[in-house]
């Protein structure tokens, strides 16, 4: 197994009857020039098992939070604000910016190559200390030889973006943060008394001229004013009542840190096809209980500290990913107002609100920008319609 570097112990290797393969993301190239013959770990899984790779992936990211961990409890269970589990605001993060669904992978890869290969032993030259750990451990489990000590199981860093957030560090946001709540943008005009608006919660810019143009006109067929408020409105809006309650969520997401870690149902729950790698994933509960969810929190009662204030008839969520447009829809539902999605841009396969996904709005509009506007306008309307019709 080849994980790039120089081609001559990969020429010796071959020399001596091995079969070469480039591990996923190493370069066969100097391998090619020298002569040497190498097929890519993809070619020699094929596609039915890098789709299964895949699905590896995403299936343990799904799966984990419901995964006893302790007293018989699963993290959704566990880890619980305002009657959500913040399971669901943490998904996305989950699968993207923790290791676990990356071992998962690398694990379904390796068993999937050994099965294909069939090897009597195995050889590593400059793989990485992550994949080749988890290749000893396959290759322990189908009872291949491996040759040399198997690497360190240090922790796996973080993924590029994970610390700080998006917005930065929780704690410097809110050393930051304001005592007003900035005033929303109202295309339509002040609302007439008794009249209760629209509020678009828009992601960003773009999506705020976009989309509140559209409700604008969504608004005045139903008779109803619109305000708008850009995802960085929200975040500059910590009040002293948003950082009492992310405070005293984050202490509760610190107790459950405290308590979780190193427990055998956490340590068990890190694994794959009875391969484990808890001791590469040791980071991942800081990330999520200590990273995302305290931001999570801090989104959550921002909106609905401005859902409070605006008092909206409905709520429109307009270009967010999945786990901060999770937060908003469940504000929405603390105050039971009904929350429309409006999804901008091509239909994400991996994007799919289950049943059992947590917050759901009342109705959810894809938008292609690329496509009409008229047909979005009354489709739009329509689902706002009816997610006002009571019940």
């Amino acid at each position: 197994m080849w994980g790039g570097g120089a081609p001559g112990p990969a020429a010796a290797r071959h020399r001596e009857g091995a079969d070469v393969v480039a591990w996923a993301g190493a370069d066969p190239a100097p391998l090619v020039a020298a002569g040497i013959p190498v097929r890519s770990v993809e070619e020699r899984i094929g596609e039915e098992g890098c789709a299964a790779a895949g699905a590896a992936e995403r299936r343990w990211a799904r799966l984990w939070g419901r995964v006893p961990l302790r007293d018989g409890r699963s993290f959704r269970d566990l880890v619980t604000w305002r009657d959500t589990s913040l399971l669901w605001l943490a998904e996305s993060f989950i699968r993207s910016e923790t290791a676990g669904p990356r071992c998962a992978r690398v694990v379904e890869t390796s068993l999937r190559l050994l099965d294909a290969a069939a090897p009597d032993e195995v050889d590593t030259l400059a793989l990485p200390a992550a994949p080749a750990l988890l290749l000893v451990r396959a290759c322990t489990a189908r009872g291949v030889l491996f040759h040399g000590a198997a690497p360190p199981g240090r922790p796996l860093p973080a993924t590029a973006g994970t610390r700080p957030g998006r917005w930065g560090s929780w704690r410097d946001l809110f050393a930051r943060g304001g005592e007003d709540l900035p005033p929303a943008t109202s295309p339509g005009g002040a609302a007439p008394d008794g009249v209760a608006p629209l509020l678009v919660l828009a992601a960003a810019s773009a999506e705020r001229a976009s989309v509140g143009s559209l409700a604008e006109d969504v608004g005045r067929g139903l008779g109803r004013p619109v305000l708008v408020v850009e995802g960085a409105e929200l975040r500059r809006s910590a009040s002293r009542r948003v950082r009492r309650e992310v405070d005293e969520a984050t202490r509760m997401l610190r107790e459950h840190r405290d308590t979780l870690r190193g427990t055998p149902g956490v340590h068990e729950s890190y694994a794959h096809r009875g391969i484990g790698f808890a001791d590469l994933a040791e980071h991942d509960l800081d990330r999520v209980l200590l990273g995302r969810l305290p931001e999570a929190v801090r989104l959550l009662e921002a909106a609905s500290e401005r859902i409070d204030a605006v008092r909206p008839a409905a709520v429109l969520v307009a270009g967010w990913p999945r786990d901060d447009r999770r937060c908003l829809v469940a504000a929405a539902r603390i105050h039971a107002v009904p929350a429309v999605v409006v999804r901008v841009g091509p239909p994400d396969p991996d994007d799919v609100d289950r049943a059992d996904g947590g917050p759901r709005p009342a109705a959810t509009v894809g938008w292609d920008p690329a496509s009409g506007r008229d047909a979005l306008v009354a489709r739009l309307a329509e689902a706002t319609r009816v997610s006002l019709e009571p019940a």
